[in-house]
């Protein structure tokens, strides 16, 4: 009886297919695309809609472009972690910036600060939600 039992087993467990999936492998691909972004800047207490286009930045396998940022025609890269997006501190085009995102399926939320170094302006706080179109 005991054989008989191994033995279903052993055939059971043998049709079975297994898969892991790690989302650490493909997370930059599954961003990649066009999204709508509303903005709320902190700081000038405004709101803002403009389109921004992610892509592999192809420097490394977790980092990203991301292009039209801020709705200023500049471009920031990002590194991708799961669910966590983080944009270094980076000076591009007179505008420096940083911050966070999370991903929420095709939605990110993002949290960071922009300060134009050529008006010498303050540092704008925004919040931003993006869409993928």
């Amino acid at each position: 009886m005991k054989n008989t039992i191994f033995i279903a087993m052993l055939i059971g467990l043998s049709a079975c297919e297994f898969y892991y999936t790690d989302p650490y492998v493909n997370s930059v691909g599954r961003l990649e695309g066009r999204y709508a972004v509303s903005e709320y800047s902190e700081t000038y207490n405004r709101y803002l809609d403009y389109t921004i286009w992610i892509t592999a930045s192809g420097y490394g396998s977790q980092e990203v472009r991301i292009e039209n940022f801020y709705g200023a025609d500049i471009r920031v890269y990002a590194t991708v972690s799961y669910n966590k997006i983080t944009i270094w501190r980076q000076t591009v085009n007179g505008y420096t910036v940083e911050g966070t995102g999370t991903i929420y399926g095709n939605e990110i939320t993002f949290t960071y600060s922009v300060r134009n170094t050529w008006s010498n302006s303050r540092t704008d706080f925004c919040e931003a939600t993006a869409w993928r179109d």
